[in-house]
């Protein structure tokens, strides 16, 4: 979630009126801006880890971690914060304005941290600049074992252990020595760079991701961990490799295609990859670039800005389409399918078009953010807005503009009498028609449970496979006491009971989670009665053959 950077500003300096002003009590004004040339000669990327802010460092570009649409210019020394707009135009600017922004200083308070005495812990834009022209080196020194990387990928993240297994043999995936995951970058044979997860969880640390994860020094700008099936014809991008990974272990069926990942979200990364295809194996996504972003107010706009552009294959002219893989896109919140319905009923029309003007603009946002790449306001947007209300605007304006049995003309909900805005809302428009007809002819999932990445259907995945087992197992101990468990959808966990101890309707034990439950009934001794059980609602591994057809 995008918010305020709270720094480690000495509490000595003082706010002015004016951020903007220039005008310090100083007899000397010349000197003043003799300092502010020099503060801009400090990097971001300094400031950044002077204030505990986590970035990827990407040779000549870095990425916040926190904010993972800022993206900082080393060459350029500037921070482009894409998911945040102002006036129509991405939020951007230099080192003072980047401290003004995200620790909330002043512009005399920014220029005078950046040039204070304590100078030598700061970067400067040269240093750095011939620091980025280094090669990548790769410097990792790897672990006699793999052990703790392939408990972390197939234990806590849910990988398929064959994929791991045989990714590891082959060389794209490593343990070094401090137990960190890495993840190499191949680039025709060559390794240009790798990603990092570290190895010990520490959510104060790292807050939501759990672990410490970051680029290696001097990796190729503009690229990620890639795998190669076949004769790719082809294109998949997700965001890292966690969910590259975790879409191949729920689709082992794959090939002949190219696996990637950005590092996050980065455009000129899809097109690297696209040249990389052509230069490694002479071929071009022909069938498609499927970009499994996430889904979040970042991978909608990402996919709404690719989705409007046209790719041409030069040599035979035909078109290379980009194409929604976006983790569950069709999914409907339960709780709000009641009111559509009930707003619909009230005014004649389908409520499947009022759920698709929510989803095109805030994606379901219950804070009713925007998560388009036009970034329009209007309906369902604004922290306080009332779900019934904006419903009933849309249904409004629908019911007024009927153009045949469920045919409404959307571009009514976005009038305008700017026509720099016309090609704009034109595309808006594009993207509600997109999801209503999607809606009608594929359905939809009304959820209670929301998921951003790969990563998250593949655990669910998981759980339910889990519970399952759990579920329709019959235990025995000392080869006479059975138990069993069921769960309790009120309480939403489960209850384990001793099935011939008919008296005794108390739970023998109660569990969270299906892991959970397994764990208890082995610590109390109890074997599964039913092995046949557990082979039938075992997982199918992805086919070897898949596997040994990757390619660097």
């Amino acid at each position: 979630m995008d918010r305020e950077v709270k720094g480690h500003f000495s509490k000595t300096q003082v706010m002015e009126n004016d951020p903007k002003s220039t005008s310090v009590s100083s007899k000397n004004p010349t000197s003043f801006q003799e300092q502010i040339a020099k503060a801009r000669e400090v990097a971001i990327t300094s400031v950044m880890s002077d204030q505990g802010m986590s970035f990827n460092d990407m040779r000549n570009f870095a990425q916040g971690v926190e904010h993972d649409s800022l993206m900082i210019d080393k060459r350029q020394n500037r921070y482009y914060w894409n998911s945040q707009m102002e006036n129509g135009k991405v939020v951007q600017g230099d080192v003072i304005d980047f401290v003004q922004r995200f620790y909330n200083k002043s512009f005399k308070e920014s220029v005078e941290y950046l040039t204070q005495e304590q100078t030598e812990r700061f970067e400067k834009v040269e240093e750095q600049k011939r620091k980025s022209k280094e090669p990548f080196r790769y410097y990792f020194q790897h672990h006699h074992n793999f052990q703790q990387a392939h408990d972390y990928l197939v234990n806590e993240r849910g990988i398929s252990s064959i994929l791991v297994n045989v990714l590891h043999e082959k060389g794209f995936i490593q343990e070094d020595k401090y137990h960190q995951t890495i993840f190499v970058w191949s680039d025709t044979g060559k390794a240009v760079g790798a990603s990092i997860i570290g190895a010990d969880p520490n959510v104060e640390r790292f807050g939501k991701r759990g672990r410490f994860k970051g680029i290696a020094r001097n990796s190729a700008s503009n690229f990620g961990f890639n795998i190669t099936l076949g004769t790719p014809n082809k294109l998949y991008v997700f965001e890292s490799p966690i969910d590259l990974l975790s879409y191949w272990t729920l689709n082992p069926q794959l090939e002949n295609c190219m696996l990637t990942e950005m590092e996050g979200i980065k455009e000129q990364s899809v097109y690297r990859f696209v040249e990389q295809m052509h230069i490694s194996k002479g071929a071009l996504p022909t069938e498609g670039i499927y970009l499994g972003v996430d889904n979040d107010p970042s991978g909608q706009r990402f996919f709404d800005n690719l989705s409007r552009l046209n790719y041409i294959e030069k040599n035979s002219g035909k078109e290379i389409q980009f194409k929604n893989l976006i983790p569950h896109d069709l999914d409907i919140p339960q709780s709000n399918l009641s009111t559509y319905q009930e707003v619909a009923k009230q005014y004649q029309v389908d409520w499947r078009a009022i759920a698709a003007v929510q989803k095109s603009l805030t994606n379901y946002s219950e804070e009713g953010k925007v998560a388009n790449h036009w970034n329009r306001e209007g309906y369902f947007t604004g922290k306080d807005y009332d779900l019934q209300t904006e419903s009933e605007k849309v249904a409004q304006v629908l019911a007024n503009n009927e153009q045949a049995s469920g045919e409404y003309d959307f571009s009514k909900l976005f009038p305008t009498e700017d026509p720099v805005n016309t090609l704009v809302l034109r595309d808006l428009r594009k993207k509600v028609e997109y999801y209503y007809d999607d809606y009608q002819n594929r359905g939809y999932r009304p959820t209670e449970q929301w998921f951003k990445d790969w990563n998250d259907v593949l655990q669910y995945q998981k759980f339910r496979q889990e519970e399952e087992v759990l579920l329709a197992t019959v235990y025995q101990r000392n080869n006479k006491e059975e138990l069993k468990i069921w769960k309790e959808p009120q309480k939403s966990n489960y209850q384990a009971f001793i099935t011939n101890e008919k008296e005794n309707t108390e739970p023998f034990f109660e569990a969270d989670s299906p892991r959970e439950a397994s764990r208890l009934i082995k610590s109390y001794g109890f074997q599964a009665v039913d092995k046949e059980d557990r082979r039938k609602y075992q997982v199918k591994s992805p086919q070897k053959t898949t596997v040994n057809e990757l390619s660097h």
